[in-house]
């Protein structure tokens, strides 16, 4: 059980633009394979140990050596963006225990939809359904709409 930086191949599965958007951030994303200690008082209220995103690290519970290839990949994606909003200040851990805003994960596309709108779990949802749609050439309008609001995804869309 040790610690781990992503794979290469991890890296290349991801959607276009996270990989910079966490370089630029300053961020080495590490998974451990380990609860984090408050996934203890998580089981208890949920009844299974959930991963959990914290500074650089993704506690991952048995997590792979490798997730490329995996449809984990797209929690994968999920928890990178939990990951980014801690490096950019968007998430702290006291901000994401007393804001409930930060708790919900359904969002609705609309118009006038911004990123700023959305609390943390909303985030790390979007981002998860942008790997999901990129996945599917059926998807590719809901990509595009997705991109347009995810910040690193418009960024890269426009290279």
């Amino acid at each position: 059980m040790v610690r781990r930086d992503l794979s290469s191949a991890e890296r290349a599965e991801l959607s276009p633009g996270l990989v910079g958007a966490l370089s630029a951030a300053g961020v080495r994303p590490m998974i451990d394979p380990r609860p984090h200690p408050a996934a203890f008082l998580a089981q208890l209220r949920f009844g299974s140990l959930p991963i959990m995103a914290v500074g650089q690290t993704i506690w991952w519970p048995n997590a792979r050596p490798d997730f490329a290839g995996s449809a984990d990949m797209a929690v994968l994606q999920h928890e990178l963006q939990h990951i980014l909003d801690f490096a950019d200040g968007r998430l702290t851990m006291a901000g994401y225990l007393l804001l409930p805003h930060n708790w919900r994960y359904g969002w609705r596309l609309s118009d006038g939809l911004t990123w700023a709108q959305l609390g943390a779990e909303q985030r790390a949802s979007m981002a998860e359904a942008l790997w999901q749609a990129e996945q599917s050439a059926a998807e590719s309008d809901l990509a595009a709409k997705l991109r347009s609001i995810i910040p690193w995804a418009c960024r890269s869309a426009a290279a």
